[in-house]
């Protein structure tokens, strides 16, 4: 983006919790600036209840999915991290509090554009092209831990799950077969502690946990939500455990529970069609 930013951090090696230096380009990838204008544009027909009434063509609506997937698969931090910055300008901007600037707002011009897709294509295909990372890994412990939050200037209370990457479905240009991670989660009403068992094998979906501040490298479990309510309470992250190469619960993706090797040809033939 406007500075190098490291983007892929996903590889954190647990006996000195270093991790590889990957960074995004020094300007912003034209696929976020277009997707960005397309949300601009979008956003001026959101109504008081924050729904978009712009309408898109079959073949427009692909051409922004696979925006999407561009900015959530090849640079996830950086364009998290560009959003925030035009959300600081926003903020900064002088102008008078009224429902016509606030639908404005970057985040809710993500949100509202992410919908059409989500009416198009389903809100588990909006998830799923939008996770940077799916990886195929053992569960190996867990431990707590603290992290500050520089909003709210205090140390929180976390819990760290170290995985041991087994195969890589989604984002391989952040992780590496055989290479430990750390995932960072808060367990809490809203989203419970996740249903995994230490030495068992899952599919788990990863995404960056950003602060206000400089990314540095925290990862998190990656919800994959059923529907779009900021209100929905009690879900944990999804996971899919594989057992003797069968992966479960994964009606999910749009297929029975099925062997290892079929699942990932599915995957690859619905899922990553804009590699």
């Amino acid at each position: 983006m406007k500075t190098l930013i490291n983007i892929s951090i996903l590889l954190i090696i647990l006996n000195d919790l270093s991790f590889p230096q990957f960074y995004a380009d020094s300007v912003t990838p034209d696929y976020v600036i277009e997707f960005m204008k397309i949300a601009d544009e979008n956003a001026k027909s959101i109504d008081s209840l924050g729904k978009a009434h712009k309408k898109f063509s079959s073949e427009e609506l692909y051409h922004i999915a696979k925006l999407y997937y561009k900015c959530y698969n090849d640079d996830p931090v950086g364009f998290q991290q560009f959003v925030e910055e035009k959300h600081k300008e926003w903020e900064k901007a002088p102008f008078e509090v009224t429902s016509e600037n606030l639908k404005m707002r970057p985040w809710l011009k993500v949100y509202a554009l992410r919908d059409k897709i989500a009416y198009k294509f389903g809100i588990p295909f909006t998830e799923i092209i939008g996770c940077p990372a799916l990886v195929r890994a053992k569960f190996d412990s867990s431990y707590h831990s603290t992290i500050y939050i520089s909003d709210l200037k205090i140390d929180w209370g976390v819990r760290k799950f170290v995985f041991i990457v087994d195969e890589v479905l989604k984002g391989n240009k952040l992780f590496r077969g055989g290479n430990k991670f750390v995932v960072t989660y808060s367990p809490n009403a809203e989203s419970p502690i996740p249903e995994i068992e230490e030495g068992k094998i899952y599919l788990v979906p990863i995404m960056p946990l950003l602060d206000s501040e400089d990314y540095n490298g925290e990862i998190s479990f990656s919800p994959l939500r059923d529907y779009y309510d900021r209100w929905a309470m009690g879900k944990p992250p999804k996971t899919f455990p594989i057992e003797n190469e069968i992966i479960k619960n994964c009606e999910y993706f749009g297929i029975k529970d099925t062997n290892w090797t079929d699942f990932k040809k599915f995957f690859k033939d619905k899922y990553l069609i804009f590699d």
